[in-house]
């Protein structure tokens, strides 16, 4: 009787009436049998059911000041509360507050691995910054995928507790052996796009600027579409135009990233490229998706960091900007660079010839400092076969 009233006068239960407060008081009372104190319900900022597989996962509610990490690692202390930034952690104004738990000061000092073998702390932050950016898309995606699992209807607070600390338990241990597995494999393909060439090694440089060829592709009218469909079937077709994406890019195509509804490619070749798009707008078609706009230019880019920089990139935007519904857009850096590919032919036309066009593949533009034209991609055989 006790523990419920001090259940009662905690303030764990303000704001909750009927089934709702009965079933936080029992989750409460449960907590604490689990050794969980009020104060560390209390700060578990409006989510105490997950304080089970949360402490799974390292939060055993032990607390360290920056000084402690500091003088355990030897890391500087502007340096460590850069990376703690880096990371999403807080900054505190005194070093010597114990505000930081314990494993998650512990993971931003890991970064010292890369300062032990001469990285820059600046790029030793941005780095730090890229991982929590992709890890954190896919813890994201991991816990709607858990709550999917672990949601139904009338499950009560302890029960999602309870059930959610089992299925951490049971895949935590199996967590680290992925992750490390998949980024040796990034490793190995990042080394093979950015490897040095010869007048690199010479001059002691980094990889410079590479010639390839971007292509963007997004769905057409997908802000509109955003005022007329739930927000659930907007990520459903970013999401398949993104697995097509991934699916259809084959060496030396890859995958770049995924922005909203909007993907990008690059190709060190421009003739499989072209192929890969023209094969991801009928894909899109196939698979209900709304019409893509896609936009392709060549020209010398830099990568860094994952993704690509350079002139390239920003004409293959605007291009992409400028595509109609349903079409491929091809700046003249990659018509002059391709001449002729297998299994394509090109026609060029002034604006306004795209009127009454109805082949399956896609209108490609060019650009120069007095005018614009534009090219018409066609399969082999489809215009016969039109005729």
């Amino acid at each position: 009787m006790g523990a419920a009233v001090d259940i009662e006068t905690s303030g764990l239960l303000d704001g909750l009436e009927g089934r709702a407060r009965r079933d936080r008081a029992e989750l409460v009372a449960w907590l604490i049998e689990q050794g969980f104190d009020i104060e560390h319900v209390r700060g578990s900022v409006g989510a105490p059911l997950l304080l089970p597989a949360n402490r799974v996962l390292g939060d055993d509610g032990e607390y360290v000041s920056a000084q402690q990490v500091c003088e355990s690692t030897g890391i500087d202390l502007d340096l460590l509360q850069r990376l703690q930034g880096a990371v999403g952690l807080p900054r505190t104004d005194d070093p010597n507050a114990a505000v930081l738990l314990r494993a998650d000061a512990e993971a931003a000092a890991h970064a010292k691995l890369f300062i032990d073998f001469g990285v820059d702390p600046d790029e030793t932050v941005a780095l730090m910054r890229a991982l929590m950016e992709g890890l954190g898309q896919a813890a994201a995606m991991m816990r709607l995928a858990a709550f999917k699992i672990l949601m139904r209807p009338g499950a009560s607070e302890i029960e999602l507790a309870q059930a959610s600390e089992e299925l951490v338990r049971k895949t935590e241990p199996r967590l680290g052996p992925m992750i490390e597995d998949l980024l040796r494999l990034r490793l190995r393909q990042s080394l093979e796009v950015e490897a040095v060439n010869a007048a690199e090694r010479a001059a002691g440089a980094l990889p410079g600027a590479r010639q390839v060829t971007v292509a963007f592709a997004d769905v057409a009218g997908f802000t509109r579409l955003g005022e007329t469909v739930p927000a659930e079937e907007l990520h459903r077709l970013a999401s398949r135009l993104m697995d097509l994406a991934y699916t259809l890019a084959v060496v030396p195509v890859r995958f770049i990233k995924a922005i909203g509804d909007e993907v990008m490619l690059v190709s060190t070749d421009p003739g499989p490229l072209l192929h890969t798009v023209l094969d991801l707008e009928a894909a899109a078609r196939a698979n209900g998706l709304p019409r893509l706009r896609i936009g392709v230019a060549s020209g010398a880019a830099v990568t860094r960091g994952g993704d690509w920089f350079g002139r390239p990139v920003n004409v293959a935007s605007r291009v992409t900007s400028a595509a109609r519904p349903g079409s491929v857009l091809v700046a003249e850096s990659t018509h002059d660079l391709v001449g002729s590919v297998a299994g394509l032919t090109w026609t060029r036309r002034k604006p306004g010839g795209s009127r009454g066009c109805v082949m399956r593949s896609n209108s490609f533009a060019s650009r120069d400092q007095q005018s614009r034209m534009k090219y018409e991609l066609l399969e082999q055989g489809a215009q016969s076969a039109r005729a």
